[in-house]
């Protein structure tokens, strides 16, 4: 009887076997779109032989667990190239925007209206000299200034946009580092056992996935399975304590740097890459230098047309300054000459035929400003767009190859770690012929019993 007991322990440790392959299979068809699920595998093992004097006889087998099938490498690779791709994507599109405010090299507005205010001083030099045409020299400059403003206006926005985008963004990075903490509490609860919490680590592993989009992460596992998650060089997730973010973005020295709050004191930390430092890096390096840029153009074509204007003569007498201001924000024209284009100057003697005023002024717009070599208004403009065009393919470049890193990433994680529905259905057929194998044995063994008692 001790025999048939042998085999019949034997068949239910298959059958159990079987049961847990069926389930884990089971779990995988269930779970091949969730986000963040790593295929489970079951693992295996034999038993403990019973050890006879004529030799050990096979107990069958057992279930030592169930694993997650995951490369960490690939992983956390993955997680450095994210950060990396979005930090490019978050400049990409401000300059995509900026370009957008601006227009493409071939087509922008300011520098057409550079070019018809210069061209309406060039027309009111030419003879005969007709007085109608000063009307028209203070409405293309009218024009000019209502440009100026407008894209003073838009990259204003577009930095407050940027500003809200921070800050919904930053909530997010709180959000996850308080959902990873809390993951922590239950892994540690769950695997006291001495079990891994497969479902729980996706989860979290999920969470730091999401959390390298907006800033590069790195993470050290605990003993007790937690993992502390590290950020900006601080650890910002340890065990269940979590330090979080706060709402401050200002530059700092060398570069940008978050606050975080720890034991109640508020601490800049420099900001690794991500999105939230891509998004940093648009709102106080490239839209600042960018705005900067265009302040110089408006304070040169300010500081050149009031130097010659003022050397002029018109019917009101000495020439005044043409425009107020001195910068892209500020400029205006002078509000006499609004008034009065009869106070345009065209020369500097206040004839009718004097055009030597108008004539130095319209060259402004051409290359080498009155043979100094020194670049034109219109060519200092055109620096600007051809700048940020350059800017633009050289990030577009990079956010296109950062993808297909990224890319090729996630297509060798998902040949790991990714459900295969074909791969699936077949371990169910293997799962239920052993299943089946196993309980034929089980009957046969019963069929044995049946005969011995019959004996009996």
């Amino acid at each position: 009887m001790s025999g048939l007991n042998a085999i019949m322990d034997n068949s239910l440790s298959a059958l159990l076997a079987a049961q847990a392959g069926l389930a884990t299979s089971g779990h995988n068809i269930a779970n091949a779109n969730t986000p963040g699920f790593n295929r489970q595998d079951m693992i295996l093992g034999t038993r403990q032989p019973q050890v006879m004097a004529y030799g050990s006889i096979g107990r069958g087998v057992e279930v030592l667990g169930i694993r997650r099938v995951q490369d960490e490498f690939l992983v956390n690779n993955l997680r450095v190239q994210t950060s990396r791709l979005n930090s490019y994507a978050a400049v990409d599109a401000a300059l995509y925007d900026i370009e957008g405010i601006l227009g493409s090299v071939d087509n922008d507005h300011l520098g057409d209206a550079l070019n018809n205010f210069f061209t309406a001083w060039n027309e009111l030099a030419q003879p005969p000299f007709n007085e109608s045409l000063k009307l028209n020299v203070v409405a293309k400059a009218e024009t000019l200034i209502a440009d100026f403003h407008a894209i003073d206006a838009a990259l204003g926005q577009l930095e407050t946009d940027l500003e809200k985008r921070i800050q919904t963004e930053t909530e997010n990075l709180n959000r996850l580092l308080t959902d990873i903490g809390e993951l922590n509490r239950q892994v540690m609860a769950a695997e006291s056992n001495g079990n891994p919490a497969n479902d729980l680590r996706d989860q979290r592993d999920l969470r730091i996935t999401q959390l390298s989009e907006l800033a590069q992460v790195s993470t050290l596992e605990r003993d007790d399975g937690s993992l502390d998650v590290i950020l900006a060089g601080r650890t910002m997730v340890a065990r269940d304590r979590v330090t979080l973010f706060e709402g401050v973005y200002r530059p700092d020295g060398d570069g940008y740097s978050f606050a975080v709050v720890t034991e109640g004191n508020q601490q800049a930390v420099n900001l690794s890459p991500g999105m939230l430092e891509g998004m940093l890096a648009a709102r106080d390096t490239h839209i600042s230098e960018i705005r900067s840029q265009l302040d110089a153009v408006a304070n040169q074509l300010i500081r050149e047309v009031n130097s010659l204007h003022v050397q002029g003569l018109s019917s009101g007498g000495r020439g005044q300054m043409f425009f107020t201001g001195d910068s892209m924000h500020t400029i205006g024209i002078n509000e006499a000459i609004l008034a009065n284009s009869n106070l345009v100057a065209t020369g500097g003697t206040g004839l009718a035929a004097d055009n030597d005023i108008a004539l130095a002024i319209a060259d402004l717009g051409r290359a080498s400003v009155l043979g100094t070599g020194s670049r034109s208004v219109s060519e200092s403009y055109r620096s600007v767009v051809t700048d940020v065009a350059g800017k633009l393919g050289s990030f577009g470049f990079m956010v296109e190859n950062q993808m297909n890193v990224v890319e090729s990433l996630n297509a060798r994680i998902a040949s790991v770690s990714g459900v295969s529905l074909d791969e699936e259905g077949a371990n169910l057929v293997r799962f239920q012929n052993s299943y089946n194998a196993a309980a034929k044995v089980i009957s046969t063994v019963q069929e044995m019993y049946d005969t011995l008692l019959n004996i009996v």
